[in-house]
Parts: C-alpha cells; sequence; structure tokens
C-alpha cells in the first residue's frame, strides 16, 4: 500500500470510529407506529397517505413527496420483522462480509475501493458508482452495529447508559420483555449507573443449531470481581437478543 492509499485507509478508519464529519445516510424505518414491528397498524398508516403528496408524509420512505408503489415496496421488505439499527445496515449491505457486525473486516473492504469509479463497486451503498465520502459517512452510521451477542449487549448497554429505555428493550427477547420494562421503571433515573455495572461478557457456549448463547458478565466492585450469567436467543429473524441476565 503505498502512502497515499495508507493515508486515505487511516483517514476513513479515524472517520468511521469518531462520526465527526459527515451526516450520515438513513434507510427508512417502516415502524411507523413505533412499536417496534412493521405491521398492519403500520400499513393503515401508510394507506391513509396512499397516493398524497406533500412533505414529510408518515410512508414515504424514499422522501419523493408522494406515498406510491416504491414506498410500499420497501415497507414490504421489513413485513413483520423488529426494526433494529442493525437491519437498516443490512438493508444498505453495509456489513460487507456477512459476520454479524460491521467493524474494521467491512472498513478494509471499502477501503479498497476508496474514490473507484464504477458499477457494483463494494462499498457503493448509495449506488452512486462511486465509493466517496457518502459513503464512508453511511458506514460510519452504521460503526459496530451487529447482531453478535457481543455487539448486541454493547448496544443495549450504550440504550441503558442514554436512559432510553425503548431502544434497550428491542435487544430483549420478546418473552422477557414485560419482565424488563418493569425492573427498568423501577430503577428509573439511576438507569446509566446500573449500565456502568455491566461489565463484558466471556464466552461459555454458543450453539447455532439451538440458537441460544450463554455467557457470563464481568462485574467488578471494588477488589471483588463477580460473574452473572447472560443468556442469548435468536429470534425468528436469526438476530441475537438478551433472553435474561
Amino acid at each position: 500500500m503505498n502512502g497515499q492509499k495508507f493515508f486515505l485507509f487511516i483517514g476513513v478508519i479515524l472517520l468511521s470510529i469518531c462520526r465527526l464529519v459527515f451526516a450520515a445516510g438513513d434507510f427508512p424505518n417502516p415502524n411507523l407506529n413505533n412499536d417496534e414491528t412493521a405491521d398492519f397498524y403500520d400499513f393503515a398508516i401508510l394507506a391513509n397517505n396512499w397516493q398524497q403528496t406533500g412533505t414529510s408524509l408518515a410512508g414515504d420512505f424514499d422522501d419523493s413527496n408522494t406515498v406510491d408503489i416504491d414506498d410500499l415496496t420497501m415497507f414490504c421488505w421489513f413485513w413483520l420483522a423488529e426494526y433494529s439499527e442493525y437491519q437498516q445496515c443490512q438493508g444498505m449491505r453495509i456489513d460487507l462480509d456477512s459476520d454479524g457486525i460491521i467493524a474494521f473486516e467491512d472498513l478494509a473492504e471499502l477501503a479498497q475501493n476508496w474514490l473507484l469509479s464504477g458499477t457494483g463497486l463494494t462499498g457503493d451503498f448509495d449506488d452512486s458508482n462511486s465509493v466517496d465520502c457518502n459513503d464512508l459517512s453511511i458506514f460510519a452510521d452504521c460503526w459496530l452495529c451487529g447482531s453478535r451477542p457481543e455487539s448486541i449487549w454493547e448496544q443495549f448497554k450504550a440504550a441503558l447508559a442514554a436512559g432510553d429505555v425503548n431502544t434497550a428493550l428491542t435487544f430483549i427477547a420478546e418473552t422477557s420483555r414485560d419482565k424488563y420494562t418493569e425492573v427498568f421503571q423501577i430503577i428509573g433515573g439511576r438507569l446509566p449507573d446500573y449500565a456502568a455495572g455491566m461489565g463484558d461478557l466471556i464466552l461459555i457456549s454458543n450453539s447455532e443449531t439451538d440458537g441460544i448463547a450463554k455467557y457470563e458478565m464481568r462485574h467488578q466492585a471494588g477488589s471483588e470481581t463477580y460473574l452473572f450469567p447472560v443468556i442469548f436467543r435468536k429470534n425468528e429473524q436469526e438476530i441475537w437478543q438478551i433472553y435474561g441476565f
């Protein structure tokens, strides 16, 4: 790698990690009523604006100022699926190596085509036939999103640290969600401290066949180290979710 490419590669890394420079591109969120699933309630909202024109219309996913067949096509892609940041990034083909997390391996593939022009280029997320700054901004917004249990855990902790209970609950399996909703309501304003006490995960076992992964969470209290079990299960969309901790 020559000096110019090395400089570009380092620049790509810094921008992707820090998310400092560019506003990231968006992929439409079909969950119009914010109930975590794209279903008939959301379809009813879209249908109410069908063939309507104007700005900021619910269901105008492609920002064409009209709710039309293109928007319906986008909606159908997410039918009955729970929406997450990782699904958004999957929809834009940003997990380039399909390993379940958007990280340095994907960045390396993007960097190979940096500032190249042509069709079908890996890293050309906006289909502009060039891998450029706009693609980098889209990539940066998905940095470290993923469906690996470790990534789900980090996103879950970040949501709790920000006091965003609704987002945190999307990472929890549906069968366990009510229980943790009550727990988080009890904790209330102490959620950031609660999240800070959640340490890294130590893998115990991971069965892709059964869709169950078992970890232990490390918690440090002064000089004492405690380990707590954390269980993940895959949902119907093959995305890992927290079953219990």
